[in-house]
């Protein structure tokens, strides 16, 4: 083990704080070279127009102070009279001539308010009641006591949408019934001549596949021969399956799996 003895020291506290990143210098500004020329250009333009004028401008003397009726008149113009109507009026009718003016019919409407107060029918009086001796009224149909609803015309009568809503359905019953009469059925029969024929096609096919079983070699050594010998036995028991059920059942049906998914 070594000891490492330190004899200078330069550690100090106020050195342990972090000082502020000191920032870079700016870059100089940029200058352009055309600078000067620019500056020129612009002097030049202003002072041309230093010829324009007086530098200075005159005070007027006291002798030509403002009077009246002295100073520039401005007069206005006449312009043409604005029409408002473009168009001629017509002119005035002579006293025998009739008025070209629709003529007004003279109404009188004493007359015909007497026969609209004639014609209409009389007011009937608000229903009312009293509860008290006082004789203070209540109106009577938002009482409850008065039947208004058992002596409407349309009161205890079939709705007209129920009606409607009847004859749709049975509309719809119907061509459910026309298009279920129209339909196939899915059921077919075997006719008895169908069912000899298809066991005879039946045996045939258990007879070719019985004789391509027979012909199989003793040895099934390889994969190929194995899943050929089992494909031709399940092929065989299915086809036994259907002839035994061919012929244990002297009636059968066939159902049309299409026509259900359709």
């Amino acid at each position: 083990m070594s000891i490492v003895n330190i004899y200078i020291h330069d550690e100090n506290i106020y050195n342990v704080e972090k000082k502020p990143p000191e920032k870079p210098p700016k870059p100089p500004l940029y200058h352009s070279r055309f600078e000067h020329q620019v500056r020129q250009e612009t002097k030049s333009c202003k002072d041309a127009h230093r010829t324009m004028g007086f530098s200075k401008i005159p005070l007027p003397g006291p002798a030509d102070f403002l009077r009246k009726n002295c100073g520039p008149r401005h007069r206005a113009t006449k312009s043409a009279p604005v029409r408002l109507c473009t168009g001629h009026k017509p002119p005035i009718p002579k006293p025998h001539e009739p008025s070209p003016c629709q003529v007004l019919k003279v109404v009188d409407f004493r007359k015909e308010n007497v026969k609209k107060v004639v014609a209409a029918n009389p007011k009937k009086p608000r229903p009312r009641y009293a509860d008290t001796r006082k004789g203070d009224f209540h109106d009577l149909e938002k009482s409850g006591l008065m039947p208004i609803y058992m002596c409407q015309p349309k009161f205890g009568k079939v709705p007209q949408y129920l009606t409607r809503r009847k004859k749709d359905l049975a509309a719809q019953k119907d061509r459910l019934i026309e298009d279920r009469a129209q339909q196939q059925p899915r059921c077919s029969y075997i006719l008895q001549e169908e069912r000899v024929e298809l066991l005879k096609g039946l045996k045939k096919n258990w007879e070719k596949l019985q004789q391509e079983y027979q012909s199989l070699p003793l040895l099934t050594d390889t994969v190929p021969k194995m899943i050929r010998k089992a494909k031709l036995e399940n092929n065989l028991k299915q086809l036994e399956k259907d002839i035994l059920t061919i012929e244990n059942n002297p009636y059968i049906y066939l159902y049309d799996d299409d026509q259900k998914d359709a």
